[in-house]
């Protein structure tokens, strides 16, 4: 079953969460420093898609506090 915003945003309390321009866009509420490899701004065609790319930023930003 396809993911809902609304189960997207409660995972993901830390971003911003928006339909822009037909696709998705999270914003981070707190943004990190460009040179630390983290993005502030993650994109996706469908929720699904954004999903996928949160999840892989979470998995870089558990390496750096490692």
């Amino acid at each position: 079953m396809p993911l809902t915003l609304e189960q997207l945003i409660r995972k993901y309390p830390a971003w911003r969460i928006q339909d822009l321009a037909g696709g998705w866009v999270a914003m981070r509420k707190t943004l990190v420093p460009c040179a630390g490899g983290l993005s502030n701004v993650r994109c996706g065609e469908t929720l699904d898609d954004l999903a996928t790319n949160l999840q892989a930023e979470t998995r870089l930003r558990k390496r750096e506090t490692e």
